[in-house]
């Protein structure tokens, strides 16, 4: 099977160091929009230079484009900016934001589009969905197992981008808020703090489950998978990317030659494959955590994942990695490794006497001779002293060290006894080059169209209003009390608390508490949510944050019977969805009447929204990192609002309770305390095998009623989660006398009762 070595750029200086180890590809950002702010990223006219590098050597570019944009970003900047780049003849661009696929693939239609590991691709349901909005590649999410990845690419025939060495994170891509909350940086939008790298004490029911040397509960190792390369490309993975755009040149090239020589092995001869124990300590040497790991292509979670005691590199350990280092940097410096950064040519010179000299070029990698191009030059006559040899000659055409091309094979015709200027033949030289260098540009251009305007809002809008889960007058200011006010609610308890609230406009269930494991909970979801539905209040399903093999047939089976109970009784059947995954399940199995989104699927611009309306899911959550600014000048006519409720900073497949303890088999809370005693609540859903870790504050929205009215939001909804019955029915009280009622007493003094934070709402993201 065909492959592809994709390595890291987060300088030029690395993109050289990668092609010249031997990769097929980098990903490299430019100067905005990027998931790596941090990088020393090109400017564009080092970039275009760099996508002209890459065609002469036959090799590719893709450009992080991995993050989430604000309406002023992509409508009015990131066109422009991304123009040139398409023109110089981009191979593709990782993406995270709808509204970024979107523009692309109106405005550059043979641009590649890959669908970013920030997108959180866990299945067939998602990368389904992928391929029929056009995504040409996907990254799945890095903790998909090799049986998982198998899967998607028997089912899609989609190009599969894999993590094969490098630093993971902690949360699934793109679901993590925990840098976002804490200290504003977002890792949506290219600014991760990497707080999952420091101390953290995790309690269980006030047992303390961590010591000194098992401190740190989210510091991933580092993978590594060298050694697994032939079981990789049998589960369909095509492109073996290298993390570490963060990283120095020398890092990239010594990773990336390692790599180079074992899929090279793969291809050669697969069923003897084996690495050499030299080879891997290399890897070892320059950089690791603690060990590696095969990331969670055989294991799901576990402690060999984590580096639980975050050891300092040892003074002899840094002294190899610096040695290793040093020699890496020598060698790419070598003649023979720069030459790897120019095109090899065939040069044909034709030299006689009172005729023009001719030199004929064409790239090795031209098969159709579709860049074959020929200069010519007066000035070649009798020798009157000494004739020129073609030695000389050879010789001196062959000066190409500080052009893009060099001679790999020279053919001369040539008449004895010539005088030839050496001057001329430079002139030739640099002409057929430089003509070649043009020729390549042209054939590499892309086709680029006007930059696209917003789809109208009444873009299938006929789909959009049938699927419409937010009911209501939408248009202008909606006050407090005209509002439709949901609660969503995880345990029985919360079920129980909140039901006794008819001002209430319906209630989101989780649908863990349809399955076998929620015993009694299923019975009183039944009795309570029938009660709700006789009131005239609605009953929603709530799907889980993650969806993957292992939890997709009962969470279909949930999902039915939910429709089944609600349809029975005449009433609307609403799902809230939470990731691709589910989005895509819900439109294969045709269930419900509408759907809505949830905020990690990331409206965070106007395009986004009338994207995924025009594929008719107009209802959507209000994304968590806007502030009140940004959702002023958002479109929120089919938006919910979160106005409590504690804000997951990180979804995982990783499990704290495994981890430091057992498998308990069994939904189980932890805390997680940091270095300045702030508790973050973490929830084991062991149903579906993730994990949830919540901030350690709820967000309260309480008291900024007038400015949520401004909002113009047909909806509001207090999300549950840890709480209590009693706290839940404090808060839902709260909320229903201030909002609802107009009576502010039992707000003002839940407030003082009570501490909570006002998340982004204030404040926003960098």
């Amino acid at each position: 099977m065909r492959t592809e070595l994709l390595a890291p750029a987060g300088s030029i200086e690395a993109l050289q160091a990668a092609y010249m180890a031997g990769a097929d590809a980098v990903y490299i950002g430019g100067s905005r929009f990027g998931a790596r702010a941090y990088a020393s990223n090109p400017d564009e006219k080092e970039l275009c230079a760099a996508i002209d590098l890459a065609h002469r050597l036959g090799k590719k570019i893709y450009m992080t484009v991995n993050t989430l944009l604000r309406d002023e970003e992509l409508e009015n900047e990131l066109y422009a900016w991304m123009k040139p780049y398409v023109e110089a003849g981009l191979h593709g661009a990782i993406i995270q934001d709808f509204g970024v696929v979107d523009l692309f693939a109106k405005a550059f239609p043979e641009l590649e589009l890959h669908a970013s590991t920030q997108m959180t691709v866990t299945g067939v349901h998602g990368a389904k969905f992928l391929k029929e909005i056009g995504m040409h590649r996907i990254v799945p999410a890095r903790e998909l197992t090799l049986g998982e990845i198998a899967k998607i690419h028997r089912e899609t025939g989609m190009e599969i981008e894999a993590f094969a060495h490098g630093a993971m994170c902690y949360s699934f891509s793109g679901q993590c808020l925990m840098s976002s909350l804490i200290g504003g940086r977002s890792g949506n939008r290219g600014r991760c703090a990497g707080v999952c790298r420091l101390p953290f004490d995790v309690t269980e029911n006030g047992r303390r489950m961590n010591a000194e040397n098992t401190h740190y509960p989210l510091n991933m190792k580092d993978m590594c998978t060298v050694e697994i390369l032939p079981e990789m490309i049998r589960a369909g993975v095509y492109s073996f990317k290298i993390e570490g755009r963060m990283k120095k040149p020398e890092y990239t090239a010594g990773v990336v030659s390692v790599y180079r020589k074992y899929l090279d092995l793969c291809a050669e001869d697969p069923e003897n494959f084996r690495v050499d124990p030299e080879d891997y300590q290399k890897l070892l040497d320059l950089f690791n955590r603690d060990g590696f790991n095969r990331g969670c292509y055989y294991d799901r979670n576990g402690r060999n994942l984590i580096a639980l005691k975050n050891e300092k590199m040892s003074n002899s350990r840094a002294l190899t990695a610096q040695k290793l280092t040093e020699e890496i940097r020598a060698g790419l410096h070598d003649r023979a490794n720069l030459q790897k950064l120019q095109a090899g040519v065939s040069g044909n010179l034709y030299l006689a006497a009172g005729q023009p000299a001719v030199l004929t070029v064409m790239p090795d990698l031209d098969e159709t001779g579709e860049l074959c191009c020929s200069v010519q030059a007066e000035g070649v006559q009798p020798a009157q002293k000494q004739a020129v040899t073609e030695e000389r000659v050879r010789a001196q055409l062959n000066k190409t060290g500080g052009s893009s091309f060099f001679f790999s094979r020279l053919d001369i015709q040539m008449e004895d006894g010539l005088f030839v200027p050496m001057q001329l033949l430079n002139e030739l030289r640099r002409e057929a080059f430089a003509l070649l260098e043009e020729k390549f540009r042209s054939q590499a251009s892309e086709e680029v169209r006007p930059c696209p305007p917003l789809p109208s809002p009444d873009a299938g809008s006929d789909s959009a209003d049938s699927r419409s889960a937010s009911g209501g007058d939408n248009s202008g200011e909606i006050s407090g009390n005209r509002k439709r006010m949901y609660v969503s609610v995880e345990t029985p308890d919360q079920l129980r608390a909140v039901s006794k609230y008819r001002e209430l406009d319906g209630v989101y269930l989780s649908s863990e508490l349809l399955l076998p494991s929620a015993g009694k909970g299923a019975e009183t979801w039944k009795k309570m949510a029938g009660e709700l539905l006789s009131s005239g209040q609605e009953v929603r399903l709530m799907l889980p944050y993650m969806l993957r093999d292992n939890s997709e047939e009962a969470q279909t089976k949930a999902i039915r019977e939910y429709c089944s109970f609600v349809d029975e009784r005449g009433a609307k059947k609403t799902i809230l969805v939470r990731n691709l995954e589910e989005l895509g399940l819900v439109r294969e199995i045709g269930e419900g009447d509408a759907v809505m989104l949830d905020a990690g699927f990331y409206t965070m611009n106007t395009r986004t929204e009338r994207f995924f309306a025009s594929l008719g899911y107009a209802d959507n959550t209000m994304p968590l990192e806007l502030n009140y600014k940004e959702m002023r000048a958002r479109e929120n006519e089919r938006s919910e609002l979160i106005v409590y409720g504690r804000a997951p900073m990180m979804i995982s497949a990783h499990c704290l309770k495994k981890t430091l303890d057992h498998c308990a088999h069994e939904n189980t809370r932890l805390v997680m305390r940091d270095r300045k005693g702030a508790a973050f609540p973490a929830e084991c859903h062991c149903d579906a095998c993730y994990n949830i870790i919540y901030n350690s504050l709820p967000t309260s929205l309480l008291q900024e009623k007038e400015a949520c009215d401004r909002l113009a939001v047909p909806a509001v909804r207090l999300q549950f989660t840890v709480e209590s019955a009693q706290e839940a029915s404090m808060v839902t009280e709260a909320f229903v006398d201030s909002w609802k009622k107009g009576e502010t007493e039992t707000a003002e003094n839940l407030s003082k009762r009570t501490e909570s934070t006002k998340g982004h709402f204030r404040r926003g993201v960098e």
